[in-house]
């Protein structure tokens, strides 16, 4: 299960989603597949996937790649941790 690190700012500005985490002071943003995963957790890469499948209409091997690469970027940066 993916979940949300604490410590984690969120800033909503319409057509992106900006994180920081307070202890690191780098900025991320989502666009809006990105937006929807963060807002979906916690959950796990499967229900990501799934989530992203139903919501673009993307086959099944493609949202799982997409979910991968958002988890290892999120995760690299301190945003998100598997617990």
């Amino acid at each position: 299960m993916w979940q949300v690190t604490d410590g984690v700012l969120v800033t909503d500005l319409e057509d992106e989603l900006v994180l920081m985490h307070a202890g690191q002071g780098e900025m991320f943003s989502l666009n809006a597949s990105g937006r929807l995963l963060w807002q979906a957790l916690p959950a796990t890469e499967a229900e990501l996937a799934e989530l992203l499948t139903r919501t673009f209409a993307l086959d099944a091997g493609q949202a799982h790649a997409d979910v991968q690469a958002v988890l290892v970027a999120l995760q690299a940066r301190d945003l998100i941790r598997q617990g």
